[in-house]
């Protein structure tokens, strides 16, 4: 078996603590729960194959026992034999450069799936590692793949996610190349409301899995920066913040700062923010690679 899970014994006395993204008032499941009482089933597998009973997908989409928090899902080049669709808790695939250094390509939330990237290489190009603890179905892709070859629905819903997680990652990297510190993050606090409100939870009061210095890791943003913007933001009332609780105060406020148009000075040093942005010593400490 090539990832690494820990069941948790239903008898088990102490209950680590519930995953942050965990809908208020159910509890926290001990293992992956089937489709047909998955909250998560209408953002996952195609609708229509509903119609014809739960028995394909329930074929497809495996129970697995919980992923712990820290635990390994896949190694970076191990072999890619499955797809995983997030259905509590949260995951960062991180890579390594040259001098040991990590760095968080991307984060996945509840009804986002792992292992997309990898079916064009047949292997991970990143450690997929559990945020907190984590429910998570495994989809066999042979399977998912022979039965899209007779399904119509399964395979376009198939080219779409793919086709999904392609513009995702485009938009992405146009994000981090052409805006600057404070651009960035108010657009990743609009995109993760977005992802949320997917999920069922509330696009403004988000309680992040991630602590702010892997966040600032996925954004090429030091700690430091990242703690300046928080407190430029709760000063301008754009947000409200206590540690990993965030609550998006003005949202057409944070869309303006996402949006906004830099100036040809700011052009020509792509790592500064407009006068009319900056707050002192902010800056676009990383480069994205």
């Amino acid at each position: 078996m090539r990832y690494r899970f820990t069941a948790r014994p239903e008898t088990q006395a102490q209950r680590p603590s519930a995953p942050a993204l965990v809908l208020a008032g159910r509890p926290s499941p001990s293992r992956a729960v089937g489709c047909g009482a998955c909250r998560l089933a209408r953002e996952c597998l195609p609708t229509a194959l509903k119609g014809t009973g739960n028995e394909m997908l329930e074929r497809l989409a495996l129970q697995t026992p919980l992923l712990e928090k820290g635990a390994t899902l896949h190694q970076c080049d191990s072999p890619f034999e499955n797809l995983y669709v997030v259905q509590v808790g949260a995951l960062k695939g991180v890579t390594q450069d040259h001098g040991g250094s990590e760095h968080i390509a991307r984060f996945y939330l509840p009804g986002e799936i792992v292992g997309l990237n990898a079916i064009g290489r047949g292997r991970f190009s990143l450690n997929i590692v559990a945020l907190e603890t984590s429910a998570l179905c495994r989809i066999p892709y042979g399977t998912l793949e022979q039965h899209a070859g007779t399904n119509p629905t399964l395979l376009h819903w198939l080219l779409r996610r793919i086709s999904a997680e392609i513009l995702d990652e485009q938009e992405t990297r146009m994000a981090f190349a052409s805006g600057n510190a404070a651009q960035v993050l108010a657009r990743t606090l609009i995109d993760l409301g977005q992802r949320f409100a997917r999920a069922g939870l509330s696009s403004t009061r988000l309680r992040l899995p991630m602590t702010r210095c892997e966040l600032g890791s996925h954004l090429g943003l030091t700690p430091e920066t990242m703690s300046r913007l928080f407190r430029r933001f709760a000063r301008q009332r754009l947000v409200a913040a206590v540690r990993r609780e965030i609550e998006l105060l003005d949202m057409d406020g944070l869309r303006r700062l996402a949006t906004h148009r830099v100036t040809r000075a700011h052009a020509r040093h792509p790592g500064s923010m407009p006068p009319s942005l900056q707050d002192p010593g902010t800056t676009y400490a990383a480069s994205r690679a």
